[in-house]
């Protein structure tokens, strides 16, 4: 049995974020133990079910049975969303944003808490059995902000909440959006938490892809940028942790964020990927 603390820290990546389910699965499956885990946007929707003990292969069976871009009622379209981000904004401009009212919360909001209050089985931090924390970001002044009480779902849908795409969610005074924006694989997180080993899932968005119109080069920008700064934090964390950390890295960089008819394809993805580092895994964590 391994005396280390293993922490599993899993970013985001939104349709891409799936193969954590995957990675998931595959650790279940080779008795590997989890002592710690951290996660962002759809690493946090994967972790809290992985921390509230759910059967991981019967949500593997539901979620490819759903359509979740009906549920949510997005476009499988990143470029399509951006412009109805535009449009949604040049309406806002004129009669203002319902975020901003405190009695009611965006029917968007409504959407992604039915369906992460059905993932975590409406659960709180306090029912986890196994230490569980979310990233997300301070709208207003760009801090990170680290969630560890209260709802699991109200916590993982303000990481989750991609900006433009569904209304930032209001927590403690705070207006929250998509822990992607400052910490896309949160390693320092979870070695934060105690562990001493991490295992780090990385399903961000690669930077190679065509570019063609002025709404492609926003996006590549800030694709760019969030390489960098997840390449950054990964090596100052392999640093800190001496070495005892594995990274994967999903075959999903061909599903785009909102192409959550994929779910399949990036689960199995994740669990290949796994599978493919299960012997650094089982060194690092002493367990052959």
């Amino acid at each position: 049995m391994s005396k280390r603390k293993i922490g599993l820290a899993l970013g985001g990546g939104g349709a891409r974020g799936f193969a954590h389910l995957g990675v998931l699965l595959a650790l279940e499956e080779e008795n590997i133990p989890i002592h710690f885990i951290s996660g962002t946007s759809m690493g946090a929707v994967m972790g809290a079910v992985r921390a509230i003990g759910t059967d991981l292969d019967r949500l593997r069976r539901l979620v490819c049975m759903l359509d979740i871009n009906e549920l949510l009622q997005v476009s499988d379209s990143t470029i399509r969303e951006v412009q109805r981000a535009i449009g949604r904004g040049l309406i806002e401009y004129v009669r203002g944003s319902d975020w901003h009212d405190s009695e009611t919360f965006p029917r968007d909001l409504a959407r992604i808490y039915e369906l992460f209050s059905l993932l975590t089985a409406n659960k709180s931090f306090s029912d986890t059995e196994i230490p569980f924390a979310v990233v997300a970001a301070d709208l207003q002044t760009g801090e990170r902000v680290v969630l560890t009480e209260g709802e699991l779902y109200k916590a993982v849908a303000a990481s989750a909440a991609i900006p433009g795409t569904f209304s930032p969610v209001e927590h403690q005074g705070r207006y929250l959006i998509d822990g992607g924006v400052i910490d896309k694989v949160p390693v320092s997180v979870v070695m934060e938490m105690g562990a001493d080993v991490v295992i780090a899932v990385d399903t961000g968005a690669p930077t190679k892809r065509s570019v063609k119109t002025t709404i492609d080069a926003l996006l590549q920008s800030q694709r760019i940028t969030s390489h960098e700064l997840t390449h950054l934090q990964i090596e100052a964390a392999r640093v800190r942790s001496k070495g005892r950390l594995v990274l994967l890295r999903p075959e999903v960089g061909w599903i785009t964020m909102l192409a959550f008819k994929h779910v399949a394809e990036a689960i199995a993805a994740g669990k290949d990927e796994a599978y493919a580092h299960m012997d650094e895994i089982k060194e690092l964590c002493k367990l052959r």
